[in-house]
């Protein structure tokens, strides 16, 4: 599961987590994401990243993911 959030509210600062390792492994590979944290017995890793609109990054993490993104009411997009 994957998901993508800001890191406060009007930020061009977003966080993906992801506990899958394929979509890590493509997240590593991009030159716009950084880990900033993860666990070691529990797959799970968080990235930031630098975008200028919401809907460029919901974009990307589309085409990574190759699922349709879902809003929580949070307004968290999760990928499933």
């Amino acid at each position: 599961m994957t998901f993508l959030w800001q890191e406060y509210r009007s930020s061009k600062n977003y966080k993906v987590q992801t506990s899958d390792y394929s979509i890590a492994k493509k997240l590593k590979r991009r030159k716009k994401f950084h880990i900033s944290a993860f666990a070691i017995n529990y797959p799970l890793w968080i990235f930031s990243c630098y975008f200028t609109r919401p809907d460029i990054a919901k974009k990307v993490l589309e085409s990574i993911t190759r699922k349709k993104s879902k809003i929580d009411s949070e307004g968290l997009f999760i990928y499933e």
